[in-house]
């Protein structure tokens, strides 16, 4: 009885024994298969994630990459990623400066006015048929015009006469102190030039007398005899502004600057190539 006893003792504990070693290698199996799923989702935590879309690649990278092929098969619908259009980068261009200002007065193409130059009967010999604008001193001199006449009007006796001026001599003296005095000057006539001093009646003899008669008309204003006589001063405002309108000058500001612009406008008519420029 007892060796029976001891008997299934035994054989429940060799059971046991069996079961536990079984249980063991189960749960080592699984604890290893827990390690390599552990080291897997590692792995896949490290690994970058791969975006499907072509990356924009720089342009020096660019200019070394082939061109593109092109399929000959086109039953093929399967194309490899390299394949694909690449996506150059925008460069923008730095601004460099000032920024330009756009110029609003220069005429647009085919929007350009066409400019009409009026054109008369010359009113003296020394006068071409541009309004307000005289011959050069070369041509008059081989012309033989040698004296430039205007009519004048005493103050005192009223008489009216025909003057005359030597052109040469005349203009060497204006043109000489034009020369001397024009950055002195700041483009502003001086007194001597705004009340000039007029000749002397050789009628009744009354010295600063004389003043010219200026023609209603602006277009037969005789502008080289006041040039030589000095006295475009005894024009008006409105009559020098005439004059810088048909010259190409600005007929704006005080009087004083009009007419630097007509006595200087005037010298560089009869000396195209003199020192009569602003």
């Amino acid at each position: 009885m007892n060796n029976h006893n001891n008997e299934e003792n035994n054989e429940e504990i060799n059971r046991k024994r069996k079961n536990f070693h079984t249980h063991f290698e189960n749960r080592c199996e699984n604890l290893l298969e827990e390690e390599e799923d552990d080291e897997l989702l590692k792995l896949s935590l490290m690994t970058p994630f791969r975006s499907t879309r072509p990356r924009i690649q720089p342009r020096e990278n660019i200019e070394s990459l082939s061109p593109p092929l092109i399929l000959e098969n086109h039953e093929s619908s399967t194309l490899n990623l390299p394949q694909l259009a690449i996506l150059t980068p925008t460069i923008l261009k730095k601004e460099t400066g000032q920024r330009k200002r756009r110029n609003s007065l220069k005429p647009k193409p085919g929007n350009a006015k066409e400019v009409i130059i009026e054109t008369i009967t010359p009113p003296f010999p020394w006068a071409t048929n541009l309004i307000a604008t005289v011959h050069t001193l070369q041509y008059l001199l081989s012309k033989q015009l040698f004296m430039i006449s205007g009519d004048v009007q005493c103050k005192r006796c009223e008489r009216r006469y025909t003057m005359e001026f030597d052109l040469k001599e005349k203009f060497v003296e204006i043109g000489s102190y034009v020369m001397k005095n024009k950055t002195l000057l700041k483009e502003r006539a001086p007194s001597i030039w705004m009340t000039p001093l007029l000749p002397t009646c050789q009628f009744c003899k009354q010295e600063n007398s004389v003043k010219p008669i200026i023609c209603a008309d602006k277009n037969k204003i005789n502008w080289l005899f006041l040039l030589l006589g000095q006295m475009l001063g005894c024009c008006t405002l409105d009559e020098l502004k005439f004059f810088c309108e048909h010259t190409d000058n600005h007929r704006t500001g005080a009087k004083d600057r009009v007419l630097f612009l007509a006595y200087l406008t005037l010298c560089r008519q009869v000396d195209p190539s003199g020192p009569f420029y602003r």
